[in-house]
């Protein structure tokens, strides 16, 4: 077994968007007899992944899907919701699904604007808690608080510091890894500071090309991934915070003691999102400095 690749770059891994985008394509075709995988990525989102999620996605009321023969219906769809990804003509045959999720949450009690300083001096927009609506833990052999803040819903956002995580979807065994093995521990800060978040990001899930969707059809027994994108967003300020995630992807038709000081997030950090009842985190994200950003309010 290959050790994990680890990165101290940020990134955000939003695994229900892709979910929901491969059950509507499911949708669409109507008889899918089973999916072909083609890397290890693959066979891991297939089988250990997608199994729950798909069932999660009817319960999560703020995600939203498309599918269409047209790639730009689905683009005018992504750019109406605020994305700028695209995808390219399908080709005869081809078509293309896009799925959105929009997570919105305030904090029980309201943070203070402040600011973070980190280890070498510097300083970024931040925000402040005291402890009430707060929970505190840790896991063995880590010495950084895992800080649980409660939302006006039953949502949870943890924040946790960390030198560097693994990259892909290791990242969700790392956090779930996390989850499980976390003890409540006592609190000695007088409160929590922690970097205000403006981040946008898009990229390609070259992982996820050339999935296969099996179907009984012998004129076209299979469809193939071609196109798969992701754009996510996250902004975060003493109000709240907001999570906005698409997928869109091109499928081709086959031929065949007490202290008096904050604790303070001062160093890149872990934040995922649970809700009770879904069955993985909402939203992962690994966030360093260069998202360490004032995003002034929460629209999209």
């Amino acid at each position: 077994m290959q050790p994990e690749k680890m990165t101290t770059k940020t990134g955000c891994l939003v695994v229900y968007p892709i979910s929901s985008a491969l059950l509507k394509a499911e949708e669409f075709l109507e008889k899918v007899e089973g999916i072909t995988t083609s890397n290890d990525d693959q066979k891991k989102f297939v089988d250990e992944i997608y199994s729950y999620y798909k069932v999660d996605v009817s319960k999560i009321d703020e995600i939203e899907s498309i599918a269409d023969i047209d790639n730009e219906k689905i683009n005018q769809w992504l750019a109406e919701r605020g994305f700028q990804i695209k995808l390219d003509p399908f080709g005869p045959g081809g078509f293309g699904v896009a799925s959105m999720l929009d997570l919105i949450g305030e904090w029980a009690i309201k943070g203070k604007k402040w600011s973070v300083e980190t280890e070498d001096g510097k300083y970024y927009p931040g925000i402040k808690m005291n402890n009430y609506g707060l929970k505190f833990h840790k896991v063995r052999d880590n010495p950084n608080f895992i800080i649980e803040i409660e939302t006006k819903s039953q949502d949870r956002v943890f924040l946790m510091m960390a030198e560097e995580v693994p990259t892909g979807l290791a990242l969700l065994d790392h956090v779930e890894h996390i989850m499980n093995d976390k003890i409540t521990t006592p609190f000695e800060y007088d409160g929590v500071v922690f970097p205000k978040i403006d981040l946008d990001e898009k990229l390609t899930l070259d992982w996820l090309i050339d999935l296969r969707l099996e179907t009984p059809s012998q004129e076209v027994p299979y469809y193939v991934i071609a196109q798969a994108l992701q754009q996510t967003k996250l902004k975060m300020n003493e109000i709240g915070f907001r999570v906005k995630s698409a997928v869109a992807l091109g499928i081709l038709a086959g031929a065949a003691p007490k202290r008096t000081e904050p604790y303070v997030i001062n160093r890149p950090f872990l934040m995922w999102i649970t809700r009770p009842g879904i069955a993985k985190p909402l939203f992962i994200g690994y966030l360093n400095k260069d998202v360490w950003k004032d995003p002034e309010n929460l629209d999209m």
